[in-house]
């Protein structure tokens, strides 16, 4: 490889962090006001050629993975250190900053996924690579939204001064109702659904979803 190739791998790479700075607020701001217009977006997108993909926002996944990176910055930068426990698993993930970013990643993937399976069970497609793409794309959004609004709630939950801690859990509160409340509107999309039945799955696929972090979570403790 000589210099020549080398600089203009360090310019792409330049550029495109440096866009980052412009197309992650606008992604943000995008999906928190317009989530189901932003989740279709994401559909459409997939039909286009791959290099002419997501040029307006970034990618659901870069999104996803940036916003737990931005969460995992505040909460250093307010001063809540890594938790560390005893367990050999757990002292592996927190050994280092990466592995517990590609844990949380993980974690916060787990709902994208089960709510993409769920949609294309219901909606009575196949379930395979191709398939899973573009409902796990939209619903990365959505998780990478979410990440944001619970990692500051929680950072209030754990502060010590109570005016905190109540905004915190009301953070977290209206975060999940919100997330919930967006996928029932997706789940409509749905041929044959129901409101009630759209609000019943939604909820539960969400309380199923989450007591998987939990366990994952706690498995590492």
């Amino acid at each position: 490889m000589n210099v020549l190739t080398i600089l203009r791998s360090v310019e792409e790479l330049l550029y495109e962090v440096m866009s980052w700075l412009l197309f992650y607020p606008r992604t943000l701001v995008m999906t928190l006001r317009h989530p189901l217009r932003t989740m279709r977006y994401s559909d459409s997108e997939q039909r286009d050629k791959p290099d002419k993909q997501y040029l307006e926002t970034l990618s659901p996944p870069l999104f996803l993975v940036l916003s737990i990176l931005l969460a995992h910055g505040i909460e250093l930068a307010a001063g809540f250190g890594v938790e560390r426990h005893a367990s050999e698993v757990s002292r592996l993930i927190t050994a280092s900053d990466q592995n517990l970013l590609i844990f949380r990643a993980l974690m916060f993937s787990l709902h994208p996924l089960v709510f993409a399976w769920a949609w294309l069970k219901l909606s009575g497609h196949k379930v395979d690579r191709d398939t899973l793409r573009p409902p796990f794309f939209a619903q990365c959004y959505l998780s990478g939204a979410t990440s944001i609004l619970v990692s500051l709630g929680s950072m209030g939950v754990r502060d010590t001064a109570l005016w905190t801690t109540v905004a915190g859990v009301v953070v977290v509160l209206a975060a999940t109702g919100w997330y919930i409340g967006i996928q029932r509107l997706w789940l409509m999309g749905v041929p044959g659904m129901t409101q009630g039945k759209a609000w019943a799955w939604a909820a539960g696929l969400f309380v199923a979803t989450t007591g998987l972090v939990v366990l994952g979570n706690a498995l590492v403790e």
